[in-house]
């Protein structure tokens, strides 16, 4: 099913509403909301979340725990929770716009597959931390790296929006392994401070080399902390 007849799916048609309640919310900032069966509501810290739920960050952040991984969120990012796990793989969700920032606790902490999906590809890591940042084109990609987060499109739009091939999306490792399969059969391993970007199309991924400065500019500007990635490490070694 392609990317935009799962998005009319999950807009148009009444939701299923089995529990992924085992996903914590351990941090919300500012205003996000979660579309669920054609309904918009607030997320609080209260809410349980369910499978499918849309995730849109409004002006806010939120943070959220699967098991040993947290996803952090930047403002106007849209996320679609999944949390399907068996003894092989666990699938986190599937992200479409935005940023975010995973760490997991301990590298290699889980032999499972750690995923998560994304228009025209999708990643799975071995390691601790990386960035995901995707925008409707090149110069929203280096506003929104500049911290000048534009707001997500209507509702309606989203499709045309994630299936556009001047959609660019770029995907960056701070620690550990991260492996990424575009739907057009690329396949790219990065490491320690590789970056890798590639278009709506997914079918060609440029590979750069980031130095720390770089990388330490790209995680204040996005508005990430350092407790974003050492909180959780502190909270196991308790």
């Amino acid at each position: 099913m392609s990317i935009i007849l799962k998005i009319f799916f999950l807009i148009l048609l009444p939701l299923m509403s089995a529990t992924a309640s085992d996903v914590k919310i351990v941090a919300l900032d500012g205003k996000v909301l979660y579309y669920r069966d054609r309904v918009l509501s607030i997320l609080t810290e209260r809410t349980k979340l369910q499978l499918n739920d849309l995730i849109l960050t409004q002006d806010g952040r939120v943070s959220l725990e699967f098991e040993e991984t947290t996803l952090v969120f930047t403002p106007h990012s849209l996320f679609r929770v999944m949390n399907v796990k068996n003894s092989q793989r666990h699938q986190f969700g599937e992200f479409l716009l935005g940023e975010f920032y995973a760490s997991t606790r301990d590298k290699l902490v889980d032999k499972r597959v750690l995923e998560i999906l994304l228009p025209k590809a999708k990643v799975h890591i071995i390691g601790t931390r990386y960035t995901v940042q995707i925008a409707p084109n090149v110069e929203t990609l280096t506003e929104r790296q500049e911290g000048k987060f534009k707001p997500l499109p209507r509702l309606e739009l989203i499709p045309e929006t994630v299936s556009s091939n001047d959609l660019v999306t770029q995907i960056t490792c701070f620690e550990g392994k991260v492996f990424v399969t575009t739907d057009s059969g690329q396949n790219q391993e990065l490491e320690l401070y590789d970056s890798a970007l590639y278009s709506g199309s997914g079918a060609n991924i440029r590979i750069s080399k980031k130095d720390e400065n770089e990388l330490s500019r790209l995680f204040e500007s996005l508005g990430f902390k350092q407790n974003d990635s050492s909180a959780m490490n502190a909270d196991r070694a308790k």
